[in-house]
């Protein structure tokens, strides 16, 4: 029988749980986490989504995740075949690491957030690798105590709800979460209902359920370039000049970008428009998203610009 297809809509929230395969170990130490961060936080910037809590087990990893305008297969797809490419290198093997399908259940954030955050959270609880989660190593309960940071990890839609100030808040949580150390499997938010991929009540099922709009034609490169060009005061002929100023090439290199993330076009047509060397042209744009990785300033702009253009 063929697979359901996911269900995806922006802001929509879900419960990961990507396994290794045959049950065997995708992190080695603690290099290997590491690098999976990375790659976490580079997806985060390019597919403009959210890591609302995490456990990095040893042979699994769960998260809940906030979805923008890019749907969660696309994401997953990335970090996966990124982190394989990754540990299959390093630890000189090949072939798949992990387990076939990632399991991806939508929930109800107003309704199981919370519930959700704690189980992720407890996760090494109930493995019996630690016995409280804030003696846990790998999950995101830290970051909710203030004691580590990442920029791709949103603490605050749970946190808000705990308190108004953050002493209030974080002790609130910490306390909710140890108050579920010794529950056992919640089947609710690994299995889900409606074949296994929503959770919520009648509502919520109905309206995620719900047929989506066709969505309108896909834009052109033209339409792409000429929207970039005006939200950005310039014109197309500066970009096709030989000039190497900084600012005409970030322009190019994010109109390049936006290309490709929208599959509107490809590098070598993108290069081709602005009159560039492909070999360039592909060295720059991935200077390019290393600096979109790092740069908060960067991605912020960018991220605007992707909303302005797209809203024509």
């Amino acid at each position: 029988m063929a697979r359901k297809p996911r269900i995806h809509f922006s802001g929509a929230v879900y419960h990961v749980i990507l396994k290794g395969l045959e049950n065997q170990a995708i992190f080695k130490g603690v290099s290997d986490r590491r690098a999976w961060e990375v790659l976490v936080g580079e997806g985060s910037a390019r597919f403009d989504h959210t890591i609302i809590a995490y456990c990095w087990a040893k042979d699994h990893v769960q998260m809940a995740v906030k979805v923008g305008d890019v749907p969660l297969s696309k994401v997953m797809q990335n970090l996966s075949f990124r982190y394989t490419r990754y540990f299959n290198k390093q630890h000189k093997r090949s072939g798949p690491l992990f387990h076939g399908r990632y399991k991806a259940i939508l929930i109800d954030e107003d309704q199981y957030l919370n519930d959700l955050v704690r189980f992720i959270h407890n996760n090494p609880v109930r493995s019996k690798v630690s016995k409280d989660a804030s003696s846990a190593k790998w999950t995101s309960h830290a970051a909710y105590m203030g004691t580590e940071e990442h920029s791709w990890l949103s603490t605050s839609p749970v946190l808000s709800t705990f308190g108004k100030t953050s002493k209030t808040a974080k002790n609130a949580f910490a306390r909710f979460v140890d108050a579920g150390k010794d529950e056992t499997e919640r089947t609710d938010l690994v299995r889900g209902s409606e074949g296994g991929r929503v959770l919520g009540d009648k509502k919520f099922v109905k309206k995620a359920l719900k047929p989506v709009k066709v969505a309108p034609a896909p834009m052109t490169e033209n339409q792409l370039v000429k929207r970039v060009c005006r939200e950005e005061g310039i014109k197309e002929l500066a970009l096709k000049s030989e000039s190497r100023a900084r600012r005409e090439s970030q322009i190019r290199q994010s109109i390049t970008y936006l290309a490709m993330e929208l599959n509107i076009a490809t590098l070598t047509a993108m290069a081709d428009r602005f009159n560039r060397d492909l070999t360039t042209m592909s060295r720059n744009q991935r200077y390019f998203r290393d600096k979109l990785a790092e740069d908060r300033d960067l991605q912020k702009h960018v991220k605007q610009l992707r909303k302005k253009v797209l809203a024509g």
